[in-house]
């Protein structure tokens, strides 16, 4: 027997039915996106979805998508321009396909409806409730200007709950100086690189540059490479810069496939070394392993500064940060920087009473790697009471009194040795110590009683060089002359009575 159903308990189920569908759509699945940012500076994303569907995952665990039609981030002239969704969808089927795809989206200007989310440097942030789809991820234009950052190449995700990482890097630059003991070393070595140095002036200097690339550097068309040397006045470029490509150790010279262009100025010399496209030079082979290596010389000059400022050159690298833009947008990593430290020896002349002497002068030797004496500088007598003789390294020295004032002995010759200690590996080197004194005002021993004060600021060693009278002989006339006409007379007394006792002597044979 059927049961007839009333028209009220009819409609009722009908409403109830309509509900249910109405709850299963309103509990479509959404899904959370995490963004990991990997560079060293804050990263704003925009999050366009591209393709809508139905998410699954495939016999291999990939997910796919089915039953494509455009999303809501592309614009109505981009889906015409574009045409059938899945059409579209099917031709993506390299990652090479992906980024002129993507490119042509944003190029074209076919996008809508981003979602923005701005993560910190080094750090991940989530997007949350976003339906399945095909995302296409990017950096805000223009975000990345004026930084030391780079964009991130285009991301393209389909999303369930998946992560994301930026796809960038950017290339680092170490600045490095050698340091030598000329008292010790005839040459310098090949090691011994180092983030501070110290030279007399005159010295020859070697300085080398190594700038890295970027991990997606396989993500450009072409890539600007620019290195800018900044030397203070007290170094004197020499003109040998030499350029390499280093691939494991491997150099490969390019020198002249680059341009070098120095400009010197009264604060200094400035060398710019400009590859207008890496990817653009032939006879080697560059990747996102490869380093960019310089090689040059500098001379310590009279301008040097003596002290803990030091000779300071410091180097940067301006660089290709957009993939997206083919390379033709640049930024500029940190400087770094490395210091030339030089040092200097102040004397004081004055005599028994402390009073300043004139008419002294003196001569300042450094001893070589063959142990002979060099002279560095000499100061002649006048009316000069301080002498300093400046731009001088770490080693062994002897100073000279070489004019000695009338009527005061001479100053016996004075050997010391200087050593410092700078720090060798720091973002802004200083000098630590000098011969072993590490504050200001410090006293050292320089050879026996001879004391001298340390000024590391200054780069100064301090001392007084005393010049003593010479004995005064006895005048004409007074008790001296006596003793000598009274000793004179009994030597002569003596001389007449050994004649005498002689010729007796002699008569008596």
């Amino acid at each position: 027997m059927k049961t007839k159903m009333k028209p009220l308990a009819l409609l009722l189920a009908l409403v109830l039915i309509a509900l249910m569908q109405i709850c299963v759509s309103g509990a479509e699945t959404t899904y959370t996106l995490t963004l990991n940012n990997t560079g060293e500076t804050s990263h704003q994303f925009e999050i366009y979805r591209i393709f809508s569907g139905d998410l699954s995952v495939n016999a291999s665990g990939k997910k796919v998508l089915s039953n494509i039609v455009w999303g809501n981030g592309v614009t109505e002239s981009g889906k015409a321009f574009f045409g059938d969704a899945a059409q579209k969808a099917e031709t993506l089927v390299t990652e090479e396909d992906g980024k002129a795809f993507a490119t042509a989206l944003i190029s074209g200007g076919y996008v809508q409806n981003a979602v923005i989310k701005t993560v910190a440097a080094n750090s991940a942030d989530t997007v949350t409730n976003l339906e399945a789809g095909y995302y296409l991820i990017k950096d805000t234009d223009n975000s990345q200007n004026m930084t030391s950052g780079a964009y991130t190449a285009y991301i393209l995700e389909v999303v369930g709950d998946v992560t994301a990482a930026t796809k960038l890097d950017v290339p680092t630059v170490e600045k490095k100086v050698k340091d030598i003991n000329d008292t010790l070393e005839s040459d310098f070595s090949e090691d011994g690189w180092q983030d501070s140095a110290d030279h007399d002036i005159g010295d020859t200097i070697p300085f080398k540059i190594t700038g890295t690339l970027p991990t997606n550097y396989s993500e450009y068309a072409n890539y600007a490479y620019k290195i800018t040397d900044e030397m203070s006045a007290g170094l004197t470029y020499n003109g040998d810069a030499k350029v390499y490509v280093d691939n494991g150790g491997k150099e490969t010279e390019i020198t002249s496939q680059v341009n070098i262009v120095p400009t010197t100025d009264a604060s200094g010399t400035t060398i710019e070394i400009t590859a207008v496209d890496l990817k653009a030079l032939t006879g080697v082979t560059i990747d996102k392993d490869s380093k960019i290596v310089v090689y040059y010389t500098a001379e310590l000059n009279d301008n040097a500064v003596a002290g803990s400022g030091g000779n300071t050159n410091s180097a940067f690298i301006t660089y290709s940060n957009n993939p997206n833009a083919g390379g033709n947008e640049t930024a500029s990593t940190p400087k770094n920087k490395t210091a030339v430290f030089t040092y200097k020896i102040r004397i004081e002349k004055v005599d028994e009473n402390n009073t300043p002497l004139e008419n002294a002068g003196f001569t300042l030797y450094k001893k070589d790697s063959t142990g002979k004496w060099q002279e560095v500088y000499a100061y002649t007598a006048g009316s000069d009471t301080v002498f300093t003789f400046s731009g001088l390294d770490d080693g062994d020295y002897k100073l000279v009194e070489s004019e000695v004032p009338d009527g005061y002995n001479k100053f016996d010759d004075l050997e010391f040795t200087i050593t410092a200690e700078h720090d060798t590996t720091s973002q802004d080197p200083a000098i630590t110590s000098i011969n072993g004194a590490a504050v200001e005002g410090g006293v050292i021993t320089l050879q026996g009683t001879q004391t001298a004060t340390v000024s590391l600021a200054d780069g100064q060693i301090s001392t007084i060089i005393v010049n003593k009278s010479g004995s005064i002989l006895p005048t004409t006339g007074g008790i001296g002359t006596k003793i000598f006409y009274i000793t004179g007379g009994i030597l002569a007394v003596t001389a007449i009575l050994l004649l005498i006792t002689k010729k007796r002597t002699k008569s008596d044979e």
